[in-house]
């Protein structure tokens, strides 16, 4: 099967809205798809949906807030994140790595091993665009809200039904904690929420049919996505 190309695209969580824009100017410069956020509740909401080969955080916060908006990230996906650290502080280093960062980029940097690191993940994201792999027995038609079974059946969707199921589809088999799915999909967390979850899956499982259910797996605290 001939490898199609993508363009890699680029999820930069910046605050600084002076920042921002020069990481995504240097960015495309190197013929990638930059993608700015400057809001980190935005970005989360927004990262299923974009679904990045990669991801850049850049936020002035407090540590602590860092590794929690890095731990949610990886929670959603295998995206390779690259996080500017203010200092080089050794226990700070280690737990962002602990959290699931895949590189840290301790300030200041300069801009030409900034884009070293960005070429350098980039190919490794584009190598695994170019893999052959599976094609999917459900697909989904972002522009439509569409899922789309092998047989041709369109099934229409809400928005919520869509932004929950590309979330779990996004991970087959990766069991996301309730939390989780409320975060990415409501953008807040309560209890009303809760009850809307189960109410979302329900429909869900209703609208892909008796043999297709199975698909949206319950477990313990969260939800998970299984094709076979």
């Amino acid at each position: 099967m001939p490898a199609t190309t993508k363009t890699i695209r680029v999820l930069i969580i910046c605050d600084q809205t002076e920042t921002a824009p020069l990481l995504g100017y240097m960015i495309r410069e190197k013929g990638l798809n930059a993608i700015i956020e400057t809001s980190v509740q935005r970005a989360l909401q927004r990262a299923p949906e974009i679904m990045p080969e990669l991801i850049v955080i850049d936020v002035n916060a407090p540590h602590d807030e860092r590794i929690s908006l890095a731990k949610k990230y990886r929670a959603l996906s295998k995206t390779p994140i690259l996080l500017f650290l203010p200092a080089h502080h050794e226990t700070e280093i280690i737990e962002a790595y602990q959290a699931g960062v895949d590189e840290c980029i301790v300030k200041p940097v300069s801009p030409a091993i900034f884009l070293a690191k960005i070429t350098a993940w980039s190919r490794r994201s584009a190598t695994s665009l170019l893999a052959p792999a599976t094609p999917p027995k459900l697909k989904l038609d972002p522009a439509r809200r569409l899922a789309i079974s092998p047989n041709g059946k369109k099934t229409s969707l809400t928005n919520l039904e869509f932004r929950l199921l590309r979330l779990l589809m996004n991970r087959p088999g990766y069991v996301f904690t309730n939390e989780e799915i409320i975060l990415s999909v409501w953008g807040s967390a309560g209890e009303k929420d809760q009850i809307a979850l189960k109410n979302v899956i329900y429909r869900l499982r209703k609208k892909l049919g008796k043999d297709r259910e199975y698909m949206i797996q319950t477990s313990p605290g969260g939800y998970s996505f299984h094709e076979d």
